[in-house]
């Protein structure tokens, strides 16, 4: 058990120091718990396997072969490992999914919403998507992707895709893989609330792809810069934070993961 923020991480580190390449840590939580662990392993040969017991357990839900608990134990100690890629942003890893916009403002929402019901769980997302809905939902950076021209773009939500899910199961990439060595990044553009509506259905069964309002492609790396004036309003991993500009690439085979 840990008692403190910072603690899982911890433990992780001293137990890959001990047990190298003959070690699995199994991060007992969920999207957070896998995201610290996943830091604390970066650079040693101790893998990393998920029991998804947290509440949206999305990176679990791409790349486990169940999210049921029984079923998993009973894999567990049978596993594949295979190294995968990560995130890296402004220097920090994210293991899944970091977003920008609209995205950012309802997992704001959604945390504010889980401090003070948490018996909502996996209900309090599509709650702070509604509530979201009547503010403002455009937003504006320039972008320069895999050493290309930088270009200004308007967006409703962006999303840098390592895993396939998040916000407890929307799935913004379908296609995403953790283990070819590129990211998908996905952009919506700016949509009245009619078309929106039509489209969360699709976005959470990651049928939105070939949506004229969506634009995604396979990257290595980019640059963002935010509007003059501005900041970045991002989240990595579920953690939220601001930047006037962010660099970004994938780390091809940066830890090992056990697959069960």
């Amino acid at each position: 058990m840990t008692d403190r923020a910072g603690h899982g991480a911890e433990l992780a580190a001293e137990f890959a120091l001990h047990h190298g390449a003959q070690g699995i840590v199994v991060a007992c939580g969920g999207d957070g718990t896998a995201h610290e662990i996943a830091q604390a392993l970066l650079g040693t040969e101790t893998a990393l396997a998920i029991l998804p017991l947290g509440t949206g357990n999305d990176f679990a839900r791409a790349f486990l072969s169940s999210l049921n608990l029984d079923q998993l134990l009973s894999r567990i100690a049978q596993p594949q490992i295979r190294p995968i890629d990560l995130l890296e942003v402004n220097g920090r890893m994210s293991l899944n999914i970091t977003s920008f916009g609209f995205d950012t403002r309802v997992q704001a929402l959604m945390m504010a919403i889980n401090r003070r019901l948490r018996w909502l769980r996996s209900m309090s997302y599509p709650l702070a998507i509604a509530i979201s809905l009547f503010g403002n939902r455009t937003f504006t950076c320039s972008c320069a992707l895999d050493g290309g021209l930088r270009q200004d773009v308007h967006y409703i939500l962006a999303a840098l895709c390592n895993g396939r899910y998040y916000g407890g199961g929307f799935n913004p990439a379908p296609q995403a893989s953790v283990e070819d060595g590129t990211i998908e990044w996905v952009q919506i553009d700016p949509l009245s609330l009619p078309r929106i509506l039509g489209l969360i259905s699709k976005y959470k069964q990651g049928r939105h792809v070939g949506d004229p309002a969506v634009h995604s492609r396979s990257v290595k790396e980019g640059h963002l810069w935010a509007a003059p004036g501005q900041a970045l309003l991002g989240n990595i991993d579920g953690e939220l934070f601001e930047a006037a500009e962010i660099r970004f690439k994938v780390v091809p085979s940066a830890i090992r993961f056990a697959f069960f």
